[in-house]
């Protein structure tokens, strides 16, 4: 485990140790309780050295504690349930967001821990190292070994006011008559603060899971002074088991009619009956939404809710102190068309009392956006608009003919104009070839979506540019899409110059290129190994310094494409590689294409 202070009064530890089991992702940071030895011992010497123990209030845990111990290796145990999102370094781009697990899911993994087994023993020093800080008032644990006795035990002799963030909480004896007291005193702890929960309705094993019924339990005061839950929602689809569920039959000393009073509440998951008015009811059972103070309701992809849930909250459910919103929409018309989602949208978004921080995504309207701004524009600090629609064709005998909203100089002024708080702002707009109206802009959109759904769209190629590609594009489309990806660090330095110029004080900005080879009508695979290469994402910040500027640049998910590159993945045809050579041919001394190209210039 490596310890290390990142704050005054912080200290992150990640238990980096790299390893592997035959090939297997593993969870990132595997330590031994040998390396867990040393790192504490290290820091203890650091901390006495500058005599700063009691200036640490926050300890924050993550990576696997390995104990050598027989393992069920199915499940979250072993296996990094989100390695797709790590492998592609998602978080850099995305760091809000909540990323759902990718893998078979098994509740009952493993016997529960207990106290003073070799398991819990293992975590011995760094338990001792927590009994040293006596100003310890907050403990973020996101592990996947199961919460030592030990140390919850020592949270409540030696920091009973201390919270606990549990952000791989699961409950694995909900099937049993009674559960397991040590999982009991765990959930219902006066530390437990925070918790994320992954469930399911049924596990990979065909087993029932409860934890989402526990936690609205824990949630309406059997957990004291919980006050924040975040429940990531998993669809089995490949689970056989078509059974009715069994009848949950509820916590020891849950009294049915009890209501807690969450201050965040984060349901995110993979849509279907979860995203229900019915849903939404159940929740406001258990805690009470006039105390949220921070609401997410979000799913993967296009996964959301639609008007008929934006409907019934509005109409149905008040949230007086809530200050920041982040939700995903959709218009669920694949099978039935829905004309009248704009209208519910509206009074949805207008129904909260003015926000701090909004985050939207899924599909936009203008109308939309003006009903924000109106409500919450000038007590905005963070706004985050990212207009999607479903690529795949709808079911219901049409074409679909929704293009994801472009944000234009206009908007970007509307939103100058009625947000004059405004401290961080994400946007989706298209690229236009480096036109001056993308200077202002943090999010890079390239794909086209009029050529599939805009009947009306002439993009006037001429001469070879209207010869076709496969796919049957032209090589024009490939062109463009080819001009506007090209993001290189140049560019990205004349945009955040250009910003810097129009007088806006700007500390960091993250450019995200996207959209490259879509076309309105499902992803292809058009001269994906061009287009991935050159569709870079950059993160600029500022070091503070009064008498110069000094920008530190870092390209976003440098390493996997890279990787990405060096197995020669994706796409270039010979007639990819004509227009790819049209617009940048080779350089002298060149090594090969991806040394030829570079964005062209930002006009201003």
């Amino acid at each position: 485990m490596l310890l290390q202070p990142s704050a005054p009064n912080t200290i992150r530890s990640d238990m980096n140790q790299s390893a592997s089991n035959h090939g297997q992702q593993t969870w990132p940071g595997i330590c031994t309780r040998e390396k867990l030895q040393n790192d504490v011992d290290s820091l203890v010497k650091t901390l006495a050295r500058t005599d700063s123990a009691r200036h640490v209030h926050s300890i924050s845990l993550r990576g696997f504690l390995d104990i050598k111990k027989p393992r069920n290796e199915r499940g979250f145990t072993d296996t990094d349930p989100l390695a797709w999102w790590n492998s592609l370094r998602a978080d850099e781009i995305f760091p809000d967001k909540e990323p759902i697990p990718s893998t078979e899911y098994f509740v009952y993994d493993e016997s529960v821990i207990s106290e003073n087994s070799d398991e819990d023993k293992a975590w011995a020093p760094l338990v001792n190292f927590i009994k040293t800080l006596p100003s310890l008032r907050k403990l973020v644990y996101n592990c996947p070994n199961q919460f030592p006795p030990s140390l919850l035990y020592t949270l409540h002799e030696n920091h009973p006011q201390c919270e606990l963030y549990h952000l791989t909480f699961r409950l694995r004896t909900l099937l049993w008559d009674t559960p397991y007291p040590y999982e009991t005193a765990l959930a219902t702890s006066p530390c437990l603060y925070s918790v994320k929960v992954v469930c399911s309705g049924r596990d990979s094993d065909g087993d029932d899971d409860f934890n989402q019924e526990a936690t609205m339990e824990l949630v309406a005061g059997l957990a004291p002074n919980l006050r924040e839950a975040t429940m990531i929602h998993l669809s089995i689809s490949h689970s056989k088991f078509t059974r009715d569920r069994a009848q949950w039959n509820g916590l020891p000393g849950f009294i049915p009619g009890m209501s807690g009073s969450l201050t965040s509440l984060s349901l995110v998951g993979q849509g279907g009956h979860y995203w229900r008015p019915e849903y939404i009811q159940t929740w406001a059972r258990f805690t009470d939404f006039c105390s949220l103070r921070r609401l997410t309701i979000e799913g993967p992809g296009h996964r959301g809710i639609d008007g008929e849930v934006m409907g019934y909250i509005a109409k149905n459910h008040s949230f007086p102190q809530l200050r920041a919103l982040s939700v995903s929409l959709e218009r669920q018309d694949a099978s039935v068309e829905r004309p009248d989602f704009t209208a519910n949208a509206v009074p949805f978004f207008t129904a909260f009392e003015p926000l701090e921080e909004l985050s939207v995504s899924g599909p936009l309207e203008p109308e939309i956006l003006d009903a924000i701004l109106h409500r919450h524009g000038r007590t905005l600090k963070r706004l985050m608009m990212r207009p999607d629609e479903v690529e795949s064709p709808g079911f219901v005998g049409r074409d679909r003919k929704e293009i994801p909203m472009t944000f234009t100089k206009e908007h970007i002024l509307q939103i100058q104009a009625e947000c004059p708080a405004l401290e961080e702002l994400g946007v989706r707009i298209k690229r236009k070839k480096s036109s001056a109206a993308e200077s202002l802009f943090l999010a890079l959109d390239c794909s086209d979506w009029r050529v599939h759904r805009d009947s009306s769209y002439d993009p006037s190629f001429d001469g070879e540019d209207r010869d076709k590609l496969e796919y049957g594009y032209m090589k024009g489309h490939l062109r463009e899409a080819l001009m506007n990806c090209a993001v290189d660090e140049t560019l990205a330095r004349s945009i955040w110059g250009t910003i810097r110029e129009e007088g806006r004080a700007l500390e960091s900005l993250r450019l995200w290129t996207t959209g490259a080879g879509h076309f309105g009508k499902g992803q292809n695979n058009m001269a994906d190994g061009y287009l991935n290469h050159l569709s870079r994402s950059w993160l600029i910040e500022r070091v503070p310094r009064d008498d110069v500027e000094i920008l530190h640049v870092k390209e976003l998910c440098q390493s996997e494409r890279e990787a990405r590159d060096a197995s020669g993945y994706g796409a270039r045809r010979p007639k990819e590689t004509e227009v790819f050579r049209s617009l940048w041919p080779s350089k002298e001394g060149s090594r090969g294409w991806q040394d030829d190209w570079s964005s062209i210039p930002l006009q201003v």
